[in-house]
């Protein structure tokens, strides 16, 4: 059985929203549209420090919670590093869409 790794790392810049249209829709969510903007901010104005973004959250009355979140490190300030964790087999859909970016 493959392994994915925890998270996928994309760059931020003009593709990634592309990228963030794709995925909600692949995924029949709408995102924080805030919270999208707030990453191409920062990667403007805020090259140091570490960031944290909750870019869609789900809470389940069966299932657990589903949130789709990213990270900026200090060290990678050009780098997003996007997570879904949580939801039945909703990180599984996840990696399906960027299984399928990546086979096409």
């Amino acid at each position: 059985m493959q392994q994915y790794p925890p998270f996928r790392s994309l760059f931020i810049d003009e593709s990634l929203r592309l990228t963030f249209d794709k995925l909600q829709a692949f995924l029949g969510v709408v995102f924080n549209q805030e919270e999208i903007e707030q990453v191409f901010f920062d990667a403007e104005h805020d090259l140091v420090s570490f960031k944290y973004y909750t870019f869609y959250t789900a809470n389940g009355v069966l299932f657990p919670k589903w949130e789709v979140t990213g990270a900026v490190g200090e060290y990678e300030p050009e780098t997003l590093f996007l997570q879904s964790s949580g939801g039945f087999g909703k990180r599984k859909h996840f990696e399906q869409f960027f299984s399928d970016r990546t086979n096409t």
